[in-house]
């Protein structure tokens, strides 16, 4: 039997029988004999020189990045935006936008395959369920006179809905998606005037206040406020 030579302990022989003996006892006195063993080299002297070199050179910081839409620095060099609701929402739309490019160069066809879908699926779901004025009528009259009351009480200015659409361009203002004319009413995908301030906040019914919205969207957004409001026509287009 053998001594260890950090401990001169007994080594005893692992694993398979016939194996090689080990040189060291345990893996601590493997790990001790080879700090030893680099102390007497300079290899852990050269190791602490190179570390406090490295500490005392200045560290090369990124170049700090501005955002795209407000101008303002990103703390993070990943962030693609600074993280303002606003350009939050701006980013979303340019990602939406590049996406419907993509799809319709795909298609090869100006028609957006996205609404097709989503117009076809709220067909079926009409025809297979009705629409919710048929199926809670007592729901849609109260629904119907209560909308009566904030408009008799708020501020009213007499305009045509296609006024506005035409204004924005005929895309809606919340999803930024271009709304077809053509769709009638009760469709997911059809035209209809969003209140940005909704009359429930006290919002007036004017053309500053009103923007395009499709009318599934415009019934997700329900009466919560648009506090950011959509961005500029131009920037939709380009």
């Amino acid at each position: 039997m053998e001594n260890c030579p950090v401990c001169a302990g007994p080594i005893e022989r692992g694993g398979r029988k016939g194996g090689p003996l080990p040189t060291y006892c345990t893996p601590r006195c493997k790990q001790r004999a080879r700090s030893e063993r680099e102390a007497s080299n300079g290899t852990t002297e050269a190791r602490r020189l190179r570390e406090r070199e490295r500490k005392a050179r200045t560290p090369t910081q990124r170049p700090v990045r501005s955002c795209p839409y407000c101008g303002d620095p990103m703390a993070s060099a990943r962030r693609r935006q600074c993280g303002k609701p606003e350009c939050v929402r701006r980013a979303k739309a340019d990602r939406m936008r590049d996406y419907m490019k993509t799809l319709r160069n795909a298609a090869g066809e100006v028609g957006c395959r996205y609404q097709q879908y989503q117009r076809e699926g709220s067909k079926r779901r009409r025809e297979t369920l009705g629409h919710w004025r048929q199926l809670y009528p007592e729901s849609a009259a109260r629904i119907d006179a209560r909308r009566r009351m904030r408009v008799q009480s708020a501020t009213v200015e007499a305009f045509a809905p296609r006024d506005v659409y035409e204004r924005d361009g005929w895309v809606c203002r919340l999803c930024l998606l271009p709304i077809d004319p053509t769709v009638a009413w009760s469709d997911s995908m059809s035209p209809s005037i969003d209140h940005r301030v909704p009359l429930a906040k006290g919002g007036e019914h004017s053309m500053a206040n009103a923007q395009a919205a499709h009318l599934g969207c415009n019934s997700r957004k329900r009466d919560r406020l648009d506090e950011t409001g959509p961005p500029a026509a131009a920037e939709m287009v380009a």
